[in-house]
């Protein structure tokens, strides 16, 4: 999904609002959530899931294709654990 879908279904759930009004709460959210992660602030969206940050550690990781080895420095990695309504969400509209 799209961030310009989302602006559509909100769109139609809100009638009332029009689509540069939404496309700006949108947009304002995305930003408040990514500055949040780059803070290294875990972000919770009750019945979502969280995201946060995790550091990986310096070392040597390899190309499984060509078999060459290279040093790899420490980096951050955005971590996005479900919460328990979305797992059971997804797993009942499966079967």
């Amino acid at each position: 999904m799209k961030r310009s879908n989302i602006v559509d279904k909100l769109s139609e759930l809100y009638p009332k609002l029009n689509k540069k009004e939404i496309d700006g709460v949108v947009r304002s959210l995305f930003n408040a959530l990514a500055s949040g992660i780059c803070k290294g602030d875990r972000i919770e969206i009750r019945g979502f899931g969280c995201f946060s940050l995790k550091e990986r550690a310096a070392g040597i990781i390899r190309n499984p294709r060509d078999g060459v080895s290279i040093k790899s420095d420490s980096r951050n990695v955005i971590y996005f654990r479900a919460g328990k309504e979305l797992k059971n969400r997804v797993n009942n509209s499966i079967k």
